[in-house]
C-alpha cells in the first residue's frame, strides 16, 4: 500500500479519535458548502424582501438537483470506500469515472427541463408577481450551471471516499470566499464589475464552483492521488453505473422528499397565512436549518466513509461502533449552533435585511422569523440523528430504508399535519405549525436509531 492509500486507510487507529480527525475538516467545509445560497440572500436581501423571495424561492427549487447529485455522491462514497477498503483499487477508480459520466447526464436531464420551465417551477412554488422575474433569472442561469456544482460536489465525494478530508475542506472553503466576493462584485457593480442584481449572485456561484472545481480535478487526475479519475480510456460501462443508480437513486429521492416536505410547507404558509412577510421569514428560517443540517452533514460523511471502508474490511463492529459515533458527535455539534441560533436569532434575521426599525416594510418578516428559529431550535439534535444515520445508512449502501423512513416521516406525518393546523385554525401564525415539524423531525430520528440499532444494512452486498 502505497503512503497516501495508507494515510487515507480509515481501519486504522481507534474508531473515535480517527472519526474526529477525519471528520472536523469535513464538518467545517461542508459548513462553509451551506452557505453557498446563504451568502446570495444574505446579499441579495439588501435589495429589498421581493428580491430575498425571489432568491429563495429559486434556490428552494435548485435544492433538488443538489439533492439528487448528492445522491450520486452519496452512491459512489459507498462503492468507492468499500473497493478502498477491500484493496480493489483498480474497481475504486473505475467507479470514480463512472460517477462523473452519471453526473454529467443529470446535469443536462435536470437542467435543460429547470431552464425552459423556470417561471413555471416558480410559481408552484408561490412565487409572488414582484419576484417572479429576478427568481427566473436567478433560476435560469443556475440551471445552465448545474455541471459546475455536480462537479465540485463529485470532486470533494471521490476524496472523502479515498480517507482524504482536508482536500475538500479547502475546496469547499476557498469556493464559498470567492463566491463571496464575486456576489458583491455582481449584484452591486463593485470593482468595475456590471451591476446585475439577483442575476449576479447566480452567476458569482457559477464561477467560483468552476474555479474551485477546475483545482479538485486536477487532484484526483494526478498518478499520485489514492483513488484516481483516469480520462484516458473513457467508456461506459453499464454495470458500473447501474449500481451507481441503484444505491444512488434512493438516496436522492430521499433528499427530494425532504426539499417537497419544506416546499409544501412554504407553499401552504403563502396561501393561509400573510402573504409574502410570512413566505421571506420562514424561507429565511428553512435556510439557516440547511446551514446547521449540512454542518451537521460533515459528521454523516466521515462516518458514512469509516462505514463503507469497515465493511470493505469485513469488521462490522468498527462499522457498528463509527455510525453511533458520528451521531453523538453530531449531536453536540447540532445542539451547539441551536444555542447558537437561539441567542442571536435577532441578529441573524436583520442580516437578511434592513433593520426593522429603520425599513418597516421587514417587520414581519423579522418577528416571525425570530419566532420560527426560537422554536425550530429545539429540533436540531433530532435532526442530527436522523441526518447522520441517513448518511452512514447510504455508506453501507443502503439506501431504500432512508428513502422509506423519510417518506413516513416528513410526507405521511408532516405535511398532512401541518395543511391540517393552516387550515383549521389561525395558531400556526404562532407557534402551533413550528411544533409540529419539530415533532416530526424527532419521530424520524426514532426510527433511524430503530433501524441501524438492528443492523440489517451490515449484510448489503456491493460492488
Amino acid at each position: 500500500m502505497s503512503d497516501k492509500r495508507a494515510a487515507g486507510d480509515l481501519n486504522r487507529g481507534r474508531v473515535v479519535p480517527r472519526l474526529v480527525t477525519f471528520g472536523i475538516p469535513l464538518v467545517l467545509g461542508m459548513f462553509f458548502h451551506s452557505l453557498f445560497n446563504l451568502v446570495d440572500l444574505i446579499i441579495v436581501g439588501k435589495l429589498g424582501p421581493f428580491a430575498l423571495a425571489a432568491c429563495n424561492q429559486a434556490s428552494l427549487i435548485l435544492l433538488v438537483p443538489q439533492l439528487i447529485g448528492n445522491g450520486i455522491n452519496n452512491a459512489s462514497i459507498a462503492v468507492i470506500s468499500r473497493n478502498f477498503g477491500m484493496r480493489n483499487y483498480n474497481r475504486a477508480n473505475a467507479n470514480t469515472l463512472q460517477s462523473f459520466i452519471v453526473l454529467g447526464f443529470v446535469a443536462v436531464v435536470i437542467g435543460v427541463p429547470s431552464y425552459i420551465y423556470a417561471t413555471e417551477l416558480n410559481l408552484l412554488l408561490g412565487s409572488s408577481d414582484e419576484a417572479l422575474g429576478p427568481a427566473n433569472d436567478y433560476l435560469m442561469i443556475s440551471s445552465a450551471g448545474l455541471f459546475s456544482m455536480f462537479a465540485l460536489m463529485q470532486v470533494t465525494a471521490v476524496l472523502r471516499a479515498g480517507g482524504n478530508a482536508h482536500w475538500p475542506m479547502v475546496l469547499l472553503i476557498g469556493a464559498n470566499l470567492l463566491n463571496v466576493v464575486l456576489d458583491i462584485a455582481l449584484v452591486w457593480g463593485y470593482w468595475g464589475f456590471p451591476k446585475l442584481g439577483v442575476a449576479g449572485a447566480a452567476w458569482g456561484t457559477i464561477f467560483a464552483r468552476v474555479i474551485f472545481a477546475v483545482f479538485g480535478l486536477y487532484l484526483i487526475t494526478r498518478p499520485s492521488a489514492p483513488v484516481r479519475l483516469i480520462l484516458k480510456r473513457i467508456r461506459l460501462r453499464p454495470r458500473m453505473i447501474w449500481n451507481l443508480l441503484r444505491i444512488g437513486v434512493p438516496s436522492s429521492l430521499q433528499f427530494v422528499v425532504r426539499v417537497f416536505a419544506y416546499g409544501a410547507i412554504l407553499n401552504l404558509v403563502t396561501r393561509f397565512g400573510q402573504g409574502g412577510a410570512l413566505h421571506a421569514a420562514l424561507a429565511v428560517g428553512f435556510r439557516l436549518d440547511m446551514v446547521a443540517t449540512f454542518t451537521g452533514v460533515g459528521w454523516g460523511a466521515a462516518g458514512a466513509a469509516m462505514v463503507g471502508q469497515a465493511l470493505g474490511a469485513g469488521d462490522r463492529k468498527r462499522a457498528a461502533t463509527a455510525g453511533w459515533a458520528a451521531v453523538v458527535l453530531d449531536i453536540v455539534t447540532m445542539a451547539g449552533i441551536g444555542v447558537a441560533y437561539w441567542i442571536w436569532a435577532p441578529w441573524l434575521m436583520s442580516v437578511f435585511g434592513e433593520d426593522p426599525k429603520v425599513d418597516p416594510r421587514y417587520l414581519v418578516t423579522y418577528h416571525r422569523g425570530i419566532e420560527y428559529l426560537r422554536i425550530a431550535v429545539f429540533g436540531y439534535a433530532f435532526a442530527g440523528i436522523g441526518i447522520t444515520l441517513a448518511q452512514t445508512l447510504n455508506g453501507a449502501g443502503s439506501t431504500k430504508m432512508p428513502l422509506f423512513l423519510d417518506t413516513v416521516g416528513f410526507l405521511v406525518v408532516q405535511v398532512p399535519i401541518a395543511a391540517w393546523i393552516c387550515t383549521h385554525s389561525d395558531a400556526y401564525l404562532r407557534s402551533d405549525l413550528w411544533w409540529s415539524l419539530v415533532g416530526s423531525t424527532a419521530l424520524v430520528a426514532a426510527l433511524y436509531a430503530i433501524v441501524w440499532n438492528q443492523g440489517g444494512w451490515k449484510d448489503k452486498k456491493i460492488q
